[in-house]
This record gives structure tokens, sequence and C-alpha cells, in this order.
């Protein structure tokens, strides 16, 4: 079984990112779950672009195509740091917060279908679980 948990956690990840797709495709939500990740991280506040790289688990080439494509949709502002002109300041714009609470529904319904078959104590139980896993990664 041990050898099988990665098969597991691709398996679930892949069927949920799906359900989100549908959710948001059905609900003409213009951003992917990759998108909805940052903007969510967004939401609580302008970032440096290295914030999000680390918040999303995926490499600064990935984050930045991501960035650039929410900045084309006018979802987020990219703005030089001030205090070093190296770095960029992500924010939301209006439009991208409009997205964000037009996403929400969907996002929470997508959790809600995941969990319904847990009880409290088996939900607690797998993010112990899949806490503990991924702290033997890092």
């Amino acid at each position: 079984m041990r050898k099988e948990i990665g098969i597991y956690i691709d398996r679930t990840y892949k069927v949920v990112r799906q359900d989100l797709i549908t959710r948001f495709n059905n609900a003409d939500v213009d951003i992917t779950p990759e998108q909805w990740v940052l903007l969510s991280k967004l939401e609580q506040g302008s970032r440096h672009q290295t914030e999000l790289v680390n918040h999303s688990f995926k490499d600064k080439h990935t984050v930045s195509r991501i960035i650039n494509l929410l900045v084309q949709k006018g979802f987020v502002e990219r703005t030089s740091d001030p205090e070093d002109g190296r770095r960029f300041i992500i924010s939301l714009t209006d439009s991208g917060r409009n997205e964000v609470d037009r996403a929400k529904p969907h996002v929470y319904a997508s959790r809600e279908k995941g969990w319904e078959n847990l009880s409290e104590e088996e939900y607690k139980q797998l993010l112990y679980l899949l806490d503990k896993v991924f702290s033997g990664y890092i």
C-alpha cells in the first residue's frame, strides 16, 4: 500500500481539479484552479511574486505565466517594489476581486462534495495524515 499512496493522492487531485474546472466553466468563471490558488491568496493582500511561488508550490516560471495571464485578464496588476526594483508586488484589481467573489461558491461547493462522505473525525484525521506525509518531504 505504501507504494501506491502517490497514485491515490494524484488521482484525488485530478478529480478535484476537474470538478472545479467543470464548476467554473458552467458558471462562466474565467479562471483555472491554479489561478484560483493565487487569487485567493491575493484576496488577503498584495504579495511579492516569490511569496506566491512559495504558497502555490509551483516553480517561479509557472507562477510567472499564471500571473501574466491574470494581468491580461485584468484580474491582477504587477508593480515594482519601491524598496527593491528587482521584485514585483502583485495585487488584485477590482475586476479580480469580483472574479474571486464569483468563484467562491463554486470552490466551496466542490470542497463540500469531497468532504460529504467524511465524518468530522475522519476529516480531521485525513488532514493530520496528509500533513504528516507532507512534512516527510520538507
